[in-house]
């Protein structure tokens, strides 16, 4: 299981634009993936959570990785989601990215059905066995949409060869704490990553390895620079304390729907997608949209001063 970590820095979560009629917008997909290629971020991830993979079809969500694949051209490591409502699904994602190379799978629990830690277990594990592809699998907990990785759970995907990398975004600082210190004991080759960008400086200090992350796929020059800034100068944490007054906006609207504001905010609109959107709800966010502007603006401020 000794080995390098494959994974360090800042991956941004690219997000689904949507056409007028609800339709996925390919071509403007391919455009701003393009526009991150030509960032400092270490890669990118499509299909995840802020990407609403859940509300794409199968075919969707493999059009979208086949673009990504395309556009990037190895420039920058590929990271596609993998999760599935069971392990079925989730294996013919993994048969799919295996043809396109991909650096890795981004997997969480199985959604909707409530599982038991052995259940979860067995999911992972049959994926791992079916991965004939040996794309590298990246754990990913995220239990406030799916079912929980307990810390029982994580030390049991830590004896898979295969697991080569674990995101977490729930904002447990004891729990990372745990699942660091079990890393570095018994696998250290696994890379440990934040889906929380308020918990990136926090991730960093424990021995974290970077973020998986929407904002770092906006905001790229941002999250990079605090990571190549954490430790060196006080200015890395004036960033990231300026960035949780952004979050702190982004979350005044249910997920994901908080991110395509802020999309929309960084010159990127991504169409209305495939919500309904009340008339109040539409004000209030044209009015997030200026705040947000103002705070980005300032974020730049700060990391071109340095």
């Amino acid at each position: 299981m000794a080995g390098r970590r494959i994974l360090s820095g800042a991956y941004g979560i690219v997000l689904t634009p949507f056409d007028e009629h609800g339709g996925v917008d390919y071509m403007l997909f391919a455009k701003y993936v393009e526009k991150a290629v030509n960032t400092p971020l270490s890669g990118l991830v499509v299909c995840g959570s802020t990407g609403e993979f859940t509300r794409l079809s199968f075919q969707e969500n493999c059009v979208l990785m086949k673009i990504a694949s395309e556009v990037i051209k190895g420039k920058k490591q590929l990271i596609c989601g993998a999760t599935g409502s069971d392990s079925y699904q989730a294996n013919k994602y993994m048969e799919f990215m295996a043809d396109l190379n991909a650096d890795g799978a981004l997997i969480a629990p199985p959604y909707y059905f409530p599982l038991s830690d052995g259940e979860i277990i067995s999911y992972y594990t049959d994926i791992a066995k079916n991965n004939s592809g040996n794309v590298p699998i990246v754990g990913y907990n995220i239990p406030q949409c799916t079912n929980k990785i307990s810390i029982p759970v994580f030390e049991e995907l830590l004896k898979l060869d295969a697991v080569r990398g674990f995101k977490n975004s729930w904002n447990d600082m004891q729990e990372i704490t745990s699942e660091i210190a079990l890393r570095n004991e018994r696998r250290p080759d696994v890379s440990m990553l934040t889906g929380l960008d308020a918990c990136l400086y926090g991730t960093l200090a424990l021995g974290g390895d970077g973020l998986f992350t929407a904002i770092a796929y906006l905001l790229p020059e941002v999250m990079c620079f605090i990571i190549q800034n954490f430790g060196k100068s006080y200015k890395a944490f004036q960033v990231q304390c300026e960035l949780i007054k952004l979050i702190n906006v982004v979350n005044r609207f249910g997920f994901p729907l908080g991110y395509r504001v802020l999309s929309d905010a960084a010159g990127m609109p991504l169409g209305d997608g495939r919500e309904v959107f009340s008339p109040v709800l539409k004000s209030g966010m044209e009015a997030a949209k200026e705040e947000m502007k103002g705070i980005i603006k300032k974020l730049y401020m700060y990391i071109e001063m340095v």
